[in-house]
């Protein structure tokens, strides 16, 4: 069983993944619906496996991707972006630059979603370790 955080600020798409997630795994997952949520729950536990919205309230994604993916404590979980939004050809740019192990978006089939889940799986292993909030 494997620990999910799932960064989504829309009820439905969180419900959405959940539904599927748990449908055909015993997964734990943690939902945040902000970046500031996603640091707290990182500061609780460390995921094996992190999905991030590309398009959350008051969060720079694309930031919070590259401080995930800088810090030690983080910088190899898998992350898998998600989005329910159409991305434009700049987004689409700057997503392509990004270092991820999937991308979603929906809707998407349930066994192409949880396909995604086990290949992201697979990647993560790094024995757990406690995230502290970099210093400014």
């Amino acid at each position: 069983m494997a620990c999910i955080l799932v960064i989504e600020d829309n009820p439905q798409n969180r419900r959405y993944l959940e539904r599927i997630i748990r449908h055909r795994s015993s997964h734990q997952l943690i939902f945040a619906g902000t970046g500031k949520e996603a640091i707290e729950s990182l500061v609780a536990r460390r995921p094996n496996l992190i999905f991030l919205d590309l398009f959350v309230p008051d969060t720079d994604c694309f930031e919070l991707f590259a401080l995930l993916r800088k810090h030690p404590a983080t910088a190899d979980i898998p992350i898998v972006i998600h989005t329910a939004v159409p991305l434009d050809p700049l987004t689409k740019m700057r997503v392509g630059k990004m270092r991820f192990e999937g991308f979603v978006e929906f809707p998407i089939e349930a066994s192409e979603l949880n396909r995604i889940i086990a290949t992201a799986l697979k990647h993560n292993t790094i024995p757990t370790q406690k995230w502290t909030p970099p210093q400014a």
